[in-house]
């Protein structure tokens, strides 16, 4: 009888399409079959028929303009489960090998070595459908040290390289945020029950982290999971931190484990957070804004000026060097490095020294702080940093406010231009002249225009002021309105000599184009292009110059010039005849492009 019944299923199974079961089960569900057979499927399958059930009841129903989420038996959930690990697995089984896809070879001459980052990646992908599955499958699986034993899997298998690659030497492989959360949530859900988990948690992922050298957790996901423990056990392990017996060691500040004490400090001991506060705040600016906070909220405005002169000298790590102001320089230029993230904190302080000043009376740095505010949230953002300035600029404000401005339009110019290694500062432009006109179009409009063509004739009498700013030429004919016609007129010079139009979200971009249509200078465009038809031999790469023998590059940059003006075309390639008549790639790849030579 069994044997009957599983053929028959498989029979549908094998006979029929996915399309066609769905069809049937539809047909079936239709006229209504499917309720008659409820307890039918409760005898064969408990969980098919709760999940059957669910569907039944409208579970794919609409509600508050969100739809809910599809019904799931939990067999088919350990099924898609079971298919995440067996991914998991082949992935891993790449890694040890020396000619896998995760030993990179940056260089044929170069040994290959292990790129965690890579593999880590591919992890990743598989660990964010994990995370949202654990909840479910945990009872099920029945293996508490599941991810940790995944851990020493990850760490044996990159100690299996060869030894002649170093693995060891190098920085470990950290996993990302979805991975090292799904080892600590496993970890948590085996211990969440336990008296005084969150010690047993803490003690247990410490010992991970000293565990392991070739493999380790996010430490900002780390950090994650433990402050957004239940609150009881957040404050067991921050009582547990507090005693000097144990071992965790909480003086680095840039570990987790200060984080994580630093994160429960704020929750249940004010005064030690803010003595904490104070006693890095010259190791990370972040420090500072609990700080500043504590002090406006005693009305000492006096004191939180100075927590703020210390967050900035923080931020820019001026431990020698003088203090740092809002009216005294553009913030930005004084920053040192990219940061990645903070703007928004950052810009949110420089409005807060604003409000400071302004209640110390401090007129000129108030308003210095304000634009230096809205400059820092969003640079490229033109309209609304013209907007500001306008709306402060007066009689008493702006002799702090206009060097600021010119200092801005500095480096939104040198944003629009390439910039190379040694390059001068681009100090006036057309991107100067368009800012600068934006603010008041009316009356400016008119001077914007006059020196826009002044300066594009002048490209056009001067070789060497051509030379030298080619490339502001080239974005403001990219950016000039109609200029997408040229790609139908001359299309390789399009592609090779102009750079890439604004994109959507680019702000800075969107402004310039904007900004030369309100101007008006569309004929532009026309001057322009007299400029590249007389001068753009004169920037064409020197053959001599090419790598490995490649001159495709060149190849381009000659057709542009036979697009442009093809008297100055033959003019160069009699020239190229006798000095590089030997380079037979060189008229190989300028045939290639359908130029005669």
């Amino acid at each position: 009888m069994k044997d009957k019944e599983t053929t028959m299923g498989q029979l549908l199974m094998e006979s029929l399409t996915k399309d066609q079961i769905a069809c049937m089960l539809e047909v079936v569900a239709s006229v209504g079959d499917l309720k008659s057979l409820m307890e039918d499927f409760k005898r064969a399958d408990p969980d098919m028929a709760a999940t059957v059930n669910d569907i039944l009841k409208g579970s794919r129903t609409v509600t508050d303009g969100k739809t809910k989420s599809r019904p799931v038996s939990h067999k088919r959930t350990m099924e898609y489960w079971n298919s995440l690990w067996r991914h998991w697995h082949e992935i891993l089984a790449d890694v040890g090998n020396e000619e896998g896809k995760y030993a990179v070879q940056d260089h044929h001459w170069e040994e290959p070595y292990f790129d965690g980052s890579y593999f880590a990646s591919d992890l990743e992908l598989i660990a964010r459908d994990m995370l949202g599955l654990i909840d479910d499958v945990y009872a099920s699986v029945e293996c508490p040290g599941l991810f940790t034993e995944a851990l020493e899997e990850i760490e044996a298998s990159i100690a299996s390289y060869p030894e002649w690659m170093g693995v060891e030497y190098g920085e470990p492989c950290e996993l990302l945020k979805n991975a090292t959360s799904c080892v600590l949530k496993w970890l948590w859900s085996s211990l969440q029950h336990e008296p005084h988990s969150g010690i047993s948690f803490l003690e247990k992922v410490y010992k991970i982290e000293a565990s392991y050298k070739l493999v380790c957790m996010n430490q900002n996901a780390l950090v994650d999971v433990f402050v957004n423990l239940p609150a009881d056990s957040c404050h067991e392990i921050y009582t547990y931190l507090q005693d000097e017996a144990q071992v965790i060691d909480l003086s680095d500040v840039y570990s987790p484990w200060h984080q994580i004490n630093h994160v429960y400090e704020s929750r249940f001991d004010s005064t030690k957070y803010l003595e904490t506060c104070r006693r890095h705040l010259g190791h990370n600016w972040r420090y500072g804004r609990p700080l500043i906070d504590d002090a406006l909220n005693r009305n000492e405005f006096q004191e939180a000026e100075r927590w703020l002169e210390q967050t900035f000298s923080s931020l820019l790590e001026r431990k020698r060097k003088g203090k740092w102001y809002p009216e005294l320089s553009l913030l930005m230029d004084q920053l040192e490095y990219y940061m990645e993230e903070g703007q928004e904190e950052i810009a949110a302080l420089l409005l807060v020294w604003s409000e400071v000043s302004l209640k110390l009376g401090d007129t000129q740095r108030g308003t210095a702080a304000q634009l230096q505010g809205v400059i820092f949230r969003l640079p490229e953002d033109c309209e609304a940093v013209i907007k500001e300035y306008k709306r402060i600029i007066g009689p008493k404000t702006r002799k702090t406010v206009d060097p600021l401005f010119e200092q801005w339009k500095t480096e939104m110019a040198e944003r629009s231009f390439p910039r190379y290694m040694d390059a001068p500062t681009v100090s006036d432009s057309w991107v100067h002249w368009l800012i600068e006109a934006s603010s008041d179009p009316k009356k400016k409009k008119e001077r914007f225009l006059s020196k826009l063509n002044g300066w594009l004739k002048d490209l056009k009498k001067d070789k060497k002021s051509f030379k030298k700013q080619w490339h502001w030429l080239a974005r403001l004919t990219s950016d000039l309105p109609d200029s997408k016609r040229l790609v139908q007129k001359y299309p390789v010079f399009y592609k090779t000599v102009l750079p890439a139009e604004a994109s959507a979200d680019d702000l800075l971009g969107s402004f310039r184009c904007r900004g030369l249509k309100k101007m008006n200078a569309g004929p532009g465009l026309l001057l322009a292009m007299d400029v590249w038809q007389e001068h753009l031999h004169l920037i064409v790469p020197n053959p001599a110059d090419a790598y490995k023998s490649d001159y495709t590059d060149h190849a381009a940059w000659c057709k542009a010039v036979h697009e442009l003006n093809q008297n100055t075309y033959t003019a160069l390639l009699s020239r190229w005849r006798k000095k590089h008549n030997r380079r037979r790639n060189l008229w190989r790849d300028m045939k290639a492009i359908g130029l005669s030579v």
